[in-house]
């Protein structure tokens, strides 16, 4: 059993980690929210995106069942790829909050720099081969969000390793 005394340490020592990174750990949390949202969006939808219905001309009653399994097979299997590295992303700041290890803003920066440019590369590909307007504002300012998270990271231990 936890004492009440320990408890409050734990709870005021988590506290003052995040507070003293606020900028990092909001940008970072932020970014990696982008991710879970199109992660959980593609994993509870049961029929494709409208901008896929623009870009295939085609309403999801109209596509063969073989082929909506195909593409919610593959929805299904790119939400596990968003949510994965949304939570190793939010892992890691945590872990950053507490240890300042110098590389995990770098890791961090480059995972989620990764997914971004899947996103982007895929939005591109539908929007100018295609009707179809998939939302590529969403990565652009989840690559933003990353890049802000990295430099307010990278600041922070940079003062702690001067101190």
């Amino acid at each position: 059993m936890i004492r009440p005394g320990t408890m409050v340490i734990l709870i005021q020592t988590l506290y003052t980690g995040i507070m003293k990174n606020i900028s990092g750990n909001l940008t970072t949390f932020l970014s990696a929210a982008i991710l879970l949202s199109f992660g959980f969006i593609y994993l509870f939808r049961n029929s494709f995106m409208p901008y896929h219905s623009v870009a295939i001309s085609m309403d999801w009653t109209q596509v063969d069942p073989a082929t909506r399994y195909l593409i919610l097979a593959l929805m299904r299997a790119t939400s596990g790829g968003f949510i994965s590295l949304a939570f190793a992303m939010i892992f890691l700041q945590y872990k950053f909050t507490q240890c300042r290890i110098p590389w995990i803003p770098s890791l961090i920066l480059i995972i989620g720099t990764i997914a971004m440019i899947c996103i982007s590369y895929a939005t591109i590909i539908i929007s100018s081969h295609t009707p179809g307007r998939p939302p590529i504002l969403e990565a652009v300012i989840g690559e933003i969000l990353l890049i802000a998270g990295f430099i307010f990271n990278r600041k922070h231990v940079q003062k702690t390793s001067s101190l």
